[in-house]
């Protein structure tokens, strides 16, 4: 008897779910306490939250892979960047002594009362120019060498 009674009770179940509404509601009571229910009471509203989002789990290798891949990429960026400061730097000193070089007659100096000081000072200068321009192209040559990861990244 108790096993027809246990299997009525099953097949009801069963076939007629009972409707569950879980909720969230909200009770302001009188001094201002604001209460959060799963059970609706007198004077409560009830509170529409926003679906949970599920974020997928994350391989831990893959991870992994990624950070050592960003690691790589932030590495060669700042390569980069220390090249082509480097590059400013050497370009601005070349404008500098391109300047005061004034296509081979610089303005003499008041210490070079003597000609010849003022051949090795202008010799001097177009050297300095001669080995800055190789630095730049050496620099350049460099700078090209390295991959560009400044806009690709996430």
């Amino acid at each position: 008897m108790k096993a027809n009674r246990s299997l009525f009770l099953f097949f009801i179940f069963v076939c007629f779910p009972l409707p569950l509404h879980a909720g969230i509601y909200k009770h302001v009571d009188a001094q201002g306490k604001v209460t959060y229910s799963n059970i609706p009471s007198d004077h409560s509203k009830r509170v529409d939250l926003p679906p949970i989002v599920v974020v997928p789990a994350i391989d831990p290798h893959d991870m992994e892979e990624r950070l050592a891949k960003r690691r790589e990429t932030t590495k060669i960026n700042e390569q980069r960047e220390e090249i082509e400061n480097k590059i400013s730097e050497e370009e601005k000193r070349l404008t500098e002594i391109k300047s005061e070089y004034k296509d081979g007659e610089p303005d003499r100096l008041g210490s070079e009362r003597n000609y010849q000081r003022y051949l090795n000072r202008v010799e001097r200068l177009k050297e300095e120019i001669s080995v800055r321009e190789r630095n730049l192209d050496i620099l350049r040559n460099e700078l090209r060498n390295v991959p560009d990861f400044k806009n690709k990244q996430p």
